[in-house]
């Protein structure tokens, strides 16, 4: 199977790539830059380009079977300072995504979501698929139009699409910019000495789910016959205060924690339901958070330099 990862580069794809490569498939990728932690994979065809370029897009989507989307120019925190110019390079340049991939037949279109950001303030917990979607953040709106213009591509154009609403990935080669990666911001702190900042009070909780967990599911869900709206989670919630409790167990450090104001973009108190990931058999999280915790403290020790 012949692959192209736009925004493959990132912390998700990078781990989706390996997976890819590890099962024979033929890797392409298309992303503004290089990777941040690695140096390029031998067996990776890169092209590095503005999503803009329609051009560059083109050729990189030649004789491609499946097409992952899954580059975002924002995050809730940063989303909304320039609504304009997100959706822009969001929700426009994902257009000419599938205008293209319509043109060139591609088999399969798989977009990375949001697991928190399109449902809002949930009203039931565990959140399934079909829970109603009212994002609260501009980034939530984006995420849930495209997911809106897949499903017209599929029922207009043929177009056989895929949405995975991942919840909180975290694992080694997470950034800590654009606001991303609790955990890892956390343990990066922890080893250079600086303090956490908590925004509210600690006891909101989310769904994390750890990187091989998250890429195992959403490899199964693609390569399959599958289609439609998958939640990809660990079905558990657990609180900011667990998760430095957590931290402070395995690396043996006391954390010095600063509690902020709250903030209205951020969508606390969810955890998905997973159901539908277990009945259609596509694999289940193996990882326990002191495990997965543990695998990231390892990974921040050894790296030399996080920018």
């Amino acid at each position: 199977m012949k692959v192209l990862l736009i925004g493959g580069n990132g912390f998700i794809g990078s781990h989706l790539a390996d997976k890819l490569l590890a099962e024979g498939h033929y890797v392409r990728i298309f992303d503004v830059s290089y990777e941040r932690y690695r140096i390029q994979l031998p067996n990776v065809d890169y092209r590095i380009s503005p999503i803009q370029s329609i051009p560059d897009l083109y050729e990189s989507m030649l004789g491609i079977d499946i097409v992952f989307h899954l580059a975002s120019a924002s995050v809730p925190s940063t989303s909304g300072i320039d609504v304009v110019n997100e959706v822009n390079q969001n929700l426009i340049s994902t257009l000419s995504i599938l205008d293209l991939a319509v043109k060139l037949k591609v088999k399969k279109f798989v977009y990375f979501s949001s697991g928190g950001a399109v449902y809002g303030i949930p009203e039931t917990s565990p959140i399934s698929e079909d829970h109603h979607i009212r994002p609260i953040s501009s980034y939530g709106i984006i995420k849930s139009t495209i997911e809106n213009y897949l499903s017209f591509y599929q029922r207009t154009y043929g177009l056989n699409t895929l949405i995975l609403r991942p919840s909180n990935p975290y694992g080694p080669r997470q950034g800590h910019f654009l606001a991303q990666g609790v955990i890892s911001t956390f343990l990066r702190n922890l080893k250079t000495g600086n303090s956490f900042t908590v925004y509210g009070d600690g006891t909101a909780t989310k769904d994390y789910i750890f990187i091989s967990d998250l890429v195992n599911i959403c490899y199964n869900i693609s390569i399959g016959d599958h289609t439609g709206v998958y939640n990809i989670g660990s079905g558990i919630g657990t609180s900011i205060k667990e998760i430095i409790s957590i931290i402070e167990a395995v690396t043996d450090k006391k954390a010095n924690v600063i509690f902020a104001e709250s903030k209205n973009y951020d969508v606390s108190n969810f955890i998905l339901d997973i159901t539908k990931i277990s009945k259609d058999q596509l694999a289940k999280p193996e990882y326990s958070l002191e495990k997965g915790i543990s695998k990231v403290w390892n990974w921040v020790l050894e790296t030399e330099s996080i920018h």
